[in-house]
């Protein structure tokens, strides 16, 4: 909760302790870790909305939810915020050239 700013890492709501779920960013389906820096506290309807995405296929598809994690999720592996600005950047360029 702290590392994020008492905010759910996808939407930016504010979170409280018996609000707030744990969300693996790479999901333990697909080979993720239970580690500090896989794991972020997000609110229940975006761990639900997430749910065993890959991260660059949640953020391609749900830019704003890049958006707020590459800034409020401090504390995860820097391949994961590199992962997220990638999509975040590929998605709104598809938007631009699709507009």
């Amino acid at each position: 909760m702290r590392d994020c700013g008492r905010r759910c890492v996808y939407c930016a709501a504010s979170l409280d302790f018996a609000r707030a779920t744990l969300d693996h960013v790479y999901p333990l389906a697909k080979g993720g870790a239970h580690a500090p820096g896989n794991v972020v506290a997000a609110c229940p309807s975006c761990n639900r909305l997430k749910a065993d995405m890959l991260p660059s296929e949640f953020f391609m598809r749900y830019p704003w939810a890049g958006s707020n994690f590459i800034h409020h999720a401090r504390a995860v592996h820097r391949a994961l915020k590199r992962q997220a600005r990638r999509a975040v950047s590929l998605a709104f360029a598809g938007v631009r050239a699709a507009a």
